[in-house]
């Protein structure tokens, strides 16, 4: 029996739910951070900024680049007609996977990085 290959939609929805968790994660920890930025130094703010927006270009690069490279893989396999039916119909959300998927990466990573943090700062 061939291993059933779970859709392109159900791939992305998934992932696009456990980003949102790890976003929510994310702001848990970072909200009070900007609250209490005032009293932090200066160099520590604008490093914590400067990281925040380094690696959301990083991730918005990344997947630029990724939803190019599916899209060229997905327009070569058309054109050598190694493309079905339900591969056409997934193509959007396939491409979209592939852009998001940075994106979502960086999230988790943040996710991970500022709880671990805050269990060092709870010791």
């Amino acid at each position: 029996m061939a291993k059933r290959k779970r859709s392109n939609h159900v791939k992305f929805a998934m992932d696009a739910a456990a980003a949102s968790a790890h976003t929510g994660i994310t702001l848990w920890y970072r909200l009070p951070l900007f609250g209490l930025a005032s009293l932090a130094p200066m160099m520590e703010r604008r490093l914590e900024g400067a990281r925040m927006v380094d690696e959301k270009l990083a991730a918005m690069v990344e997947g630029i680049v990724q939803a190019n490279i599916e899209a060229v893989r997905l327009t070569s396999a058309a054109l050598t007609g190694r493309l079905g039916a339900e591969d056409i119909a997934g193509a959007p959300a396939s491409i979209a996977a592939a852009g998001m998927r940075p994106a979502f990466r960086a999230v988790r990573a943040n996710a991970r990085r500022l709880h671990r943090r805050s269990l060092r700062s709870d010791s």
